[in-house]
């Protein structure tokens, strides 16, 4: 990604720059898919006083200033991505087996559906377009084991195929 001017951006949702919010938000921006807390941390905890809360808080800011969509998944960790024009809504497909998320092409129908709904009488907030199932690796390892079980420690979530 790369497209978004962090002091902008900042500045448009009303936030002081901080060196935290920097950092968080540059790995953000370069992230080539969404990140959960625990990705974020790995990747600034060379940046200073940072930690799991203040990553949270941070994010919890963002989201607030419009800066990043977060993306539920059912196994609890959330993922956040960059919610800019450079990176318009999308829909994900998350691995119930490694817990990977993947960004998938846009749907030709959303941007109908957006002006199609808007207006209506509903006041659309957020949409989230998110798919649940195996990934092409988890599938192929299964069928390579049939008794089901996935190599790696359980809860170990691997980077996307």
């Amino acid at each position: 990604m790369g497209h978004c001017d962090i002091n902008t951006t900042l500045e448009r949702a009303g936030l002081s720059k901080t060196s935290q919010r920097v950092a968080v938000l540059t790995a953000l921006v370069h992230a080539e898919t969404p990140l959960s807390a625990r990705d974020i941390l790995q990747r600034v905890s060379g940046e200073g006083r940072i930690n799991k809360v203040t990553v949270y808080r941070i994010l919890a800011s963002f989201k607030a200033g419009s800066i990043v969509r977060e993306i539920a998944t059912d196994h609890g960790e959330n993922f956040f991505e960059m919610a800019c024009r450079h990176n318009p809504t999308h829909p994900h497909f998350y691995c119930r087996a490694c817990r990977s998320l993947a960004c998938l092409p846009t749907a030709g129908n959303q941007e109908r559906w957006l002006r199609e709904y808007r207006t209506a009488e509903e006041a659309i907030e957020t949409v989230a377009i998110n798919f649940t199932g195996l990934c092409r690796r988890c599938r192929k390892e299964i069928a390579r084991n049939p008794a089901g079980r996935l190599k790696g420690p359980p809860g170990e979530r691997r980077s996307s195929p």
